[in-house]
C-alpha cells in the first residue's frame, strides 16, 4: 500500500488526478512510474483513429452522451460529433479508465470528474521521468549520508565507551597496586620493628645499657652526656665485632692494643706521656688506624685530633676509660668464647 501511494504522489506530480492514478494502477498493475506512463501512452495511441484531425480535442466521460445528439456527447464538450466520440469511448474500455484526454496532436484533457489537465508530450514526461529519478537519487544520498553518520556517531559512541572501561580498569589495577604495595610496606615495617626489638633486648641483656639504633640522631661527641658516650662505645664496639667476623685474630690484637692505651692511662692518671698518640706511630697505624670505630672511641674517652698527635688536653675522664676497657673485654670474650 505505501508503494502504491508513492507511485500515486508520483503521477499526480505528472498532472494526473488522484482518480485516474488509481483506475491505471488497477488496469495496468504498474510498479514504477515508468510502467504507469508507458501504459498510458501505450493505450493512447491504440486508442485514438487517424481520421482526427492533430490539435482536436476529444473529451470523454461526462454524463452519458446518447450518439444521437452532438451537444450531450459531453459535459462542455466541442467535438462536431459527439456519437462517433461516445462510440470511440465505449470501444475500448481500458482507454476509458483515464476518464478523458486530448488527441495526439495536443490540446487539453478533461477528467471524469471535470477536471482539466495539460497532456504531456514525449518529451516533457521523459524530462518530468528524469528529474524524478534525480530527486529519488538525491534523496537516497541524502539517507545513504545520514545512515553513514549515524554510523560514525554509533562508533565514536563505542570508542568512547570502550576507552572509558578501559580506564576504569587501569584504575582499579593502579588502586589495586598501591593497596598492595602499601599493605606490603606495613609488613616490611612490622617485621623490621620486631627484629629491630629482639637486637634492642639481646644488646641490654649483654651490656647492659640501652641500645641506640643507627637511624637515631646522633649528636657531636661535645654535645654527648658520659652516659651517652658510655652507650656509643659500647655501640662501636659491636659493630666492630659484627663487621669483622671473618678476622677474628686481627680484631682481637687491635682491640687489646687499645685496652692497652686505655689501662695506662687509667693506672697512670698523671702521666702525661700515656695520655698522647702520635699518628705515625707504625703499631697504631696498623691495628688502630685501620679501624673507624676506634679513632671514634678514642675521640669518645676524651682525646682530641692535634694535628701530629691524638691527645687528652684535660684531666683523664676514667669513668669513660673503664667503661671501655669493660666492653673491650666482653666483645673479645664474645670473639673468643
Amino acid at each position: 500500500m505505501d508503494e502504491q501511494n508513492k507511485l500515486i504522489e508520483q503521477m499526480l506530480e505528472f498532472g494526473y488526478s488522484k482518480e485516474i492514478s488509481l483506475k491505471v494502477i488497477k488496469k495496468c498493475g504498474a510498479k514504477t512510474i515508468d510502467e504507469a506512463l508507458n501504459w498510458i501512452e501505450l493505450t493512447e495511441e491504440n486508442d485514438y483513429q487517424e481520421d482526427i484531425p492533430f490539435g482536436e480535442t476529444t473529451v470523454e466521460g461526462g454524463n452519458g452522451g446518447n450518439g444521437s445528439n452532438g451537444s450531450n456527447g459531453s459535459n462542455g464538450g466541442n467535438g462536431s460529433s459527439g456519437g462517433d466520440n461516445d462510440n470511440r469511448c465505449n470501444r475500448n474500455e481500458d482507454a476509458s479508465a483515464l476518464g478523458g484526454r486530448v488527441s495526439p496532436g495536443g490540446g487539453m484533457t478533461s477528467t471524469g470528474s471535470g477536471e482539466i489537465k495539460a497532456k504531456l508530450t514525449p518529451e516533457e514526461a521523459q524530462k518530468k521521468a528524469i528529474e524524478l529519478q534525480k530527486k529519488i537519487r538525491e534523496k537516497k544520498l541524502i539517507k545513504e549520508k545520514e545512515e553513514e553518520l549515524l554510523r560514525e556517531r554509533n562508533r565514536i559512541a563505542m570508542a568512547k565507551e570502550a576507552q572509558k572501561r578501559k580506564e576504569q580498569i587501569e584504575e582499579f589495577e593502579r588502586k589495586k597496586y598501591i593497596e598492595n604495595f602499601e599493605k606490603e610496606k606495613n609488613e616490611h615495617k612490622k617485621e623490621k620493628e620486631k627484629q629491630l626489638e629482639l637486637l634492642r633486648r639481646e644488646y641490654e641483656a649483654k651490656f647492659g645499657i640501652a641500645y641506640k639504633s643507627e637511624n637515631e640522631k646522633k649528636k657531636n661527641i661535645d654535645d654527648l652526656t658520659e652516659n651517652e658516650k658510655r652507650e656509643e662505645i659500647a655501640i662501636l664496639l659491636n659493630n666492630l665485632k659484627n663487621k669483622q667476623k671473618n678476622k677474628k685474630n686481627e680484631l682481637v690484637s687491635s682491640l687489646n692494643i687499645l685496652k692497652t692505651y686505655f689501662s695506662n692511662i687509667k693506672n697512670n692518671i698523671l702521666e702525661k706521656k700515656f695520655q698522647k698518640i702520635k699518628k705515625e706511630n707504625k703499631i697504631f697505624v696498623e691495628k688502630i688506624k685501620i679501624y673507624e670505630e676506634m679513632i671514634n672511641i678514642l675521640l669518645l674517652v676524651g682525646f682530641q685530633d692535634s694535628g701530629e698527635f691524638y691527645v687528652i688536653k684535660n684531666y683523664p675522664n676514667t669513668y669513660l676509660l673503664a667503661s671501655a676497657i669493660k666492653f673491650i673485654d666482653l666483645v673479645i670474650k664474645n670473639v673468643n668464647p
